[in-house]
């Protein structure tokens, strides 16, 4: 709001708000009665000394990039204790008084290695409720951890923000706090910034005061009771655009001069907050909801109440120079992040081992939304490409259950993997196909309504969706969530009396594995049989079922909505290649991955996965050619060095013209959504793969771009500057470098320096690689062309032998997040088995015991690639030789 009008409309606001708490407070007494009991929950704080307010105050320094603060913390002693104890990390606690009623003063004793300090009381201190008042000072960081800063340039000049990034444990990191999920309660926040600044939190202001030396003390609103990682605060010199749904004021928040940028996530987040309201059964309870973009400082978005933050390449659209990718990313984000306002912060899991109810819920959530509001995008077609790569990996020996121990801190940020996500959406999914989408709707908002602004266990869902169903979701759930690992389904059928039978047998699906222990899934299996789509949970380890007459032709996981793999019998399976074209767009998609996995785990041939993808030459889908143009990526990245490489990259090129020549260069109009997806994919492959006529006409249109910048359609974008920067000669390579330095957006920036990382020639690479320790961009994408060269650009030697000498630098750019799967990322372009000892051996000794599992998985990826090279090369090489 602008400063002139703030003295009326502040009393006004002060007034709704009042209501609105009032209000609010009454809800969890009406809703939540399944109280939660936190006494057993894991962590490190002890459950003696709760908090259930926080009065936070903290005056950020940008000259110095350090904070001053104090913390008032409504306590309540559940049972006497001689000690309070609580989070920090890089802060130093200055004073420490109880307020009970006589100010006593204590002594803190910090545990580093905890993140911890205890404050040891003179005597034991009752049962009942007390007031703790902190005073500290810290650090503000330029990694996305606590409290951090963004530098960059803006029509007016170059400029610096505030913005947090809480989860899973760094708002210990801004003000003394029970970091722990289990710890709710209200917090209301006074920032102390510069007049120009504009601030945001997760409710809103309630009052603005000036203070001395051009500063202004900003003061938002009580939040509702909520876990610590939810906080946020951003500030700067912002701007916004806005709208009202349902009560609900809604606003995208930029930085200067790209607010305009922001229309197409407002009307985005205006249908999906109706459409959440709705499917809940639950109104969003808060008065406003901010989306926020950020230039930089973190990747991917962060679900704070009230106000989610999104670095900009991810929120921002510009129908000028922005691709159908970040179109549809931005649905897809914004839909994933409003979700989360219901399940993660309305409901928040009790500990990090279920934070798959978090992000699985949400990541199903969001494909959920987006297909009702864009069905001709398809996107449970586009999910399959996510569930396949998850399968994938879940068949490794590294692999994890869905809901694992959490320890530390460490692994609480190793937990936001594939597993938590994809493979927690892709059970959802399984689970609302098995019930039945109404049913399993009621469910969730039965689940939802008995936890509201408390805290809930995986037990606590499984007992909602039975309580609705009553169907034994538990018993079924158990084993996907528990155990580790998915099921292979082996198919066949035989005909008795005229009738056919279908036998199942289930097994455990392994790749790589050999001394795997078996385990059994309850499986809730769809088979279609002569048009008829037949519902059946596997329970035991086999079964007999008669499906149809004979002829009748069986296909298992109708409609992909199952998390297991099929392996039919080889009648069938010749049965299904020779119908492949009769069934649906999904169960085509199912079969081509299938066939893939099988020969992943050794039960099939590479020749039996290639005659799949003949039989899907006249294709039209883009989730099919998506799947097949990925798989012969992984086959030319075991492919170099080999001598069958330019054999096989001339077969992939033969096998995308025919889709290239449908579809052609230029966009049509009126042409569907994933068609202009399709084109973009499949003329980055062609010139990825050596296509001369492609890559000279990429080559002329990157230069009529640099030249005339409208002339390059925003579809054709990340193609034309990808094999641009592929084959760039120094010229080209510099003409991508000044686009990189002046790019205004991070969306534009981030696609000319993905163009440099992916040069072919070794120079070039050095001079990207270079470019990681310099402070030309944001450390997490400086970091990050170290992976691009390995990866995309094919220098793997070059780009580790640099890592290795500037290890220290580059992991100090690196965030919490990303910090122990950075070696491992670097080494995932790797595929020979001494790489996996290095990295093991590198890992622990150069980096830290914590990173070791991810270097574990990276290690277990690279001995795959290495056998898979060596077993199927020959195989492929020879099938391309004859074809």
């Amino acid at each position: 709001m602008a400063m002139e009008h703030q003295g009326n409309r502040r009393l006004v606001l002060k007034t709704v708000i009042g209501l609105w708490f009032f209000l609010f407070l009454a809800a969890p007494l009406a809703f939540a009665n399944s109280p939660f009991i936190f006494a057993s929950t894991p962590g490190k704080l002890p459950k003696e000394v709760v908090p259930h307010r926080y009065e936070i105050r903290i005056q950020p320094d940008l000259d110095k990039l350090t904070t001053t603060g104090s913390v008032i913390v409504d306590l309540e002693f559940l049972h006497p204790a001689r000690e309070i104890v609580f989070n920090v990390n890089d802060l130093k606690i200055t004073k420490a008084t109880l307020l009970d009623p006589e100010p006593v003063n204590l002594l803190p004793h910090a545990n580093t290695n905890n993140q911890t300090v205890a404050l040891k009381l003179p005597q034991k201190h009752a049962a009942g409720k007390s007031r703790l008042a902190l005073e500290f000072t810290g650090r503000i960081g330029e990694q996305a951890q606590g409290l951090f800063y963004v530098k960059y340039n803006a029509p007016s000049g170059k400029k610096i923000m505030l913005g947090t990034q809480m989860e899973p444990t760094d708002a210990r990191r801004m003000f003394p706090c029970w970091d722990e999920p289990a710890f709710r309660a209200t917090y209301q926040l006074t920032a102390v910034l510069p007049e120009k600044f504009k601030a945001f939190s997760n409710l809103p202001i309630e009052q603005e005061t000036p203070v001395a030396s051009g500063l202004k003390e900003t003061r938002f609103a009580t939040t509702p009771p909520m876990s610590s990682y939810l906080v946020v605060l951003v500030a700067g010199e912002l701007e916004s655009i806005s709208d009202e749904v349902d009560g609900v004021k809604i606003r995208v928040v930029t930085t200067e001069g790209k607010s305009e940028q922001g229309r197409y996530a407002l009307d985005a987040t205006k249908k999906l907050l109706h459409y959440y309201n709705d499917y809940f059964g639950i109104k969003y309870p808060l008065p406003k909801l901010d989306q926020i973009a950020i230039p930089g400082g973190f990747d991917g978005a962060m679900e704070n109440w009230g106000a989610i933050t999104y670095n900009e390449s991810v929120l921002l659209f510009d129908p000028k120079t922005s691709s159908p990718e970040t179109q549809r990313g931005i649905f897809v984000d914004v839909a994933h992040e409003m979700a989360h306002q219901w399940f993660g912060n309305l409901v928040t899991t009790a500990w990090w081992d279920d934070l798959w109810l978090n992000e699985g819920f949400a990541s199903w959530m969001e494909n959920k939304a987006t297909d009702h509001f864009n069905p001709d995008w398809q996107m449970w077609l586009a999910a399959a490409s996510d569930k396949t790569a998850v399968m994938s990996g879940d068949a490794h020996s590294t692999t994890h259950p869905i809901q694992q121990a959490v320890a530390n801190e460490s692994e609480a940020n190793d937990a936001f993997d594939s597993i938590t996500y994809e493979k927690g959406s892709a059970f959802l999914r399984m689970l609302e196909a098995y019930l039945g989408p109404d049913e399993f709707r009621r469910g969730i908002q039965h689940y939802l309504s008995g936890h509201l602004y408390s805290n809930a266990t995986t037990a606590d869902l499984w007992d909602a969706l039975e309580n609705i169903s009553g169907k034994p979701i538990r018993a079924i759930s158990t084993g996907w969530t528990e155990q580790p690992g998915l099921p292979l389904v082996s198919v066949k059928a035989k005909c008795s009396d005229g009738r056919q039978v279908v036998s199942l047998e289930q097994r455990r699906f392994t790749v790589q594995d050999p001394h795997s222990y078996p385990l059994r899934w309850e499986i809730p299996m769809t088979l279609v049989s002569s048009g008829t789509t037949n519902k059946y949970l596997l329970k035991d380890k086999s079964a007999e079922l008669p499906l149809g007459d004979c002829l009748a032709l069986v296909k298992a996981n109708a409609g992909d909505t199952g998390y297991y793999r099929v392996q039919y019998s080889p009648a069938l399976n010749e049965k299904l290649l020779q119908n492949l074209n009769s069934f649906s767009a999904a169960d085509r998609l199912n079969l081509l991955n299938d066939s893939w996995a099988l020969v992943e785990a050794g039960k099939a041939s590479s020749a039996d996965y290639f005659a799949f993808v003949g039989a899907l030459r006249d294709e039209q889908t883009f989730a099919i050619w998506d799947e097949i143009i990925s798989t012969c990526y992984l086959i030319d990245d075991l492919e170099q060095g080999q001598p069958g490489r330019k054999a096989f990259q001339q077969f992939v090129c033969s096998l995308l013209r025919q889709p290239f020549q449908e579809i052609g260069w230029m966009p049509k109009t009126g042409e569907p959504f994933n068609q202009s997806l399709l084109r973009g994919k499949v003329i980055g492959a062609l010139g990825h793969f050596g296509d001369a006529p492609v890559i000279v006409e990429a080559k002329n249109r990157f230069a009529q771009f640099v030249a005339t910048p409208d002339s390059l359609p925003p579809s054709l974008r990340p193609a034309v500057l990808r094999i641009g920067g592929r084959y760039a000669d120094k010229p080209i390579y510099d003409h991508l470098h000044e686009l990189a330095r002046n790019a205004t957006g991070t969306e534009e920036r981030e696609l000319y320096y993905g163009a440099m990382g992916n040069a072919l020639d070794p120079e070039l690479a050095r001079e990207t690689l270079a470019l990681s320790l310099t402070n030309e961009t944001i450390p997490q994408e400086a970091t990050y062309f170290v992976i691009m060269v390995a990866t995309q650009g094919e220098h793997k030697e070059l780009a580790w032998n640099f890592a290795r000498d500037h290890m220290p630098a580059l992991l100090a750019k690196v965030d919490g997040f990303n910090r122990d799967n950075y070696v491992p990322s670097i080494f995932g372009a790797f595929s020979d088995d001494s790489r996996a000892e290095e990295l093991l051996a590198y890992v622990k000794h150069h980096v830290s015991a914590d990173a070791v599992m991810k270097a574990r998985e990276a290690a277990e990826e690279i001995r795959f690639k290495a056998m898979l090279k060596k077993r199927e090369l020959p195989v492929i090489d020879n099938w391309v030789a004859t074809h």
